[in-house]
């Protein structure tokens, strides 16, 4: 079982193909229209993660015999890059004159990156002379999309229901000789939360024999509603009630949508309003400071209720149109600080077990080091010394890793190394001063 069940159980034709049969059926004729000539709006999937989208996109490649042209997320980069890599794909054939799919993956990615990418996008699906498919998971998540949901038509891949989940994952175990608890395959299929990919790989992992014991001992997976939903009814809702219940059917932790609610009422209020909604607010975070004193997590439901319907309720008027949700700034800055202390803590490990004293001391000779590596006589000898790679000299010397400057140190201190070993052999302590 080396090779992964994804691959190995990828469907060879269409009826092993689970779940929103009716979508499979409407992209076939999609596909055989474009083969006889007739050329088609590109598609657009969306949905869950797991339910088949690239899966399909793939498939459709493949019967009809189609070169898959594929682009994801990462080189979504920017306008030039899209028009250069998808421009070519989309107003040509191949050698022998068959059609080329262009799969684009993972567009509704593109507001974290984009940089005039989504109006690349746009012209090519006008301008296309092949087939294309799009696949989100949220196509509603930036106003930039628009677009290009006016320009695809819209697919919407629902979660797989569990009973056919369970039924493919049945068969593919008495294909592998697995063995399995009936009862287990189904809670598997059930923890999945829809997701075929990730009960295909919790099988795998559990093999060779599936008992229910283990299968609970998998963290159930825990499908959230998607954050931008939830937003966008907190702050459009008009009643308790409608408010409530997709509040209640989010995953969403309190803190969590606390910090998404407070960074974005000054995006989506006025000023007025702005200040009600933060009164509010504030009420919710008095809750919150007692929930840490008296470890009294019943107040817990204060804090839901004042910071998603009392901050929805809290404006006098109706706000129409869009305005994009911004994720949560301090949240962004405790990540960045976060990784900034796990790299500190890195190299003053490095340089205490050089120095022969302790990380905490070597958190204090970090200023030192970073003196010596401005030397330029000094500062290959130093990364060799105390071992560092290039992520660890660049913190050090405040620039990227990819700069010039690094890699030609990087390169320094690879030379030295290697003189050092033909001449003395690998030395146990290798001095500064060498």
């Amino acid at each position: 079982m080396s090779q992964q069940f994804t691959d190995k159980f990828f469907p060879k034709d269409f009826d092993e193909f689970i779940g929103n049969v009716e979508l499979v059926d409407s992209t076939i004729k999609w596909a055989q229209d474009w083969e006889e000539g007739r050329k088609q709006k590109p598609l657009l999937f969306f949905g869950s993660p797991g339910v088949g989208k690239t899966t399909i996109a793939q498939l459709i490649a493949r019967k009809m015999g189609w070169q898959l042209f594929e682009m994801n997320s990462s080189d979504l980069r920017n306008k030039d890059t899209i028009e250069k890599i998808a421009g070519a794909a989309t107003n040509n054939s191949t050698l022998f004159g068959s059609k080329r799919l262009i799969l684009i993956d993972e567009v509704d990615t593109l507001h974290r990156v984009d940089r005039g990418g989504a109006g690349a996008i746009s012209l090519l699906l006008k301008d296309a002379n092949n087939p294309i498919i799009l696949t989100a998971n949220n196509i509603y998540s930036d106003k930039r999309l628009l677009p290009l949901r006016s320009l695809a038509t819209l697919k919407e891949f629902r979660k797989i229901n569990y009973l056919s989940i369970a039924k493919r994952l049945r068969e593919i175990c008495e294909k592998e000789n697995i063995v399995f608890d009936p009862e287990a395959i189904k809670e598997l299929a059930k923890n999945s939360g829809g997701d075929f990919r990730s009960a295909l790989l919790d099988t795998q992992s559990l093999a060779p024999e599936i008992k229910m014991e283990e299968v609970k001992k998998l963290y159930p997976r825990r499908r959230e509603e998607k954050i931008f939903p939830v937003m966008t009814k907190i702050f459009k809702g008009k009643t308790i009630a409608e408010i409530q219940q997709i509040v209640e059917n989010s995953e969403v932790s309190s803190d969590l949508l606390f910090r998404w609610v407070e960074e974005n009422i000054p995006r989506q209020y006025d000023s007025k309003d702005t200040a009600r909604a933060f009164e509010i607010l504030s009420r919710g975070d008095i809750f919150y400071g007692r929930i840490f004193r008296r470890q009294n997590y019943s107040f817990l439901k204060y804090v839901y209720f004042l910071s998603t319907v009392g901050v929805g309720l809290s404006k006098e008027k109706e706000y129409h149109g869009w305005q994009p949700f911004q994720f949560p700034v301090l949240l962004t800055s405790l990540s960045a600080s976060t990784s900034k202390r796990a790299m500190r803590k890195k190299i003053a490990s490095k340089i205490g077990e050089k120095t022969h004293c302790s990380i905490r001391q070597g958190m204090k000779d970090i200023s030192f080091v970073q003196v010596l590596l401005e030397k330029k006589e000094l500062a290959h000898k130093v990364i060799l010394f105390f071992g560092f790679d290039e992520k660890e000299v660049a913190f050090l010397l405040v620039t990227k890793p990819t700069t010039k400057k690094i890699q030609n140190l990087m390169e320094q201190a690879d030379l030295l190394e290697k003189e050092i070993i033909a001449t003395k052999g690998r030395p146990k302590q290798t001095s500064l001063f060498v």
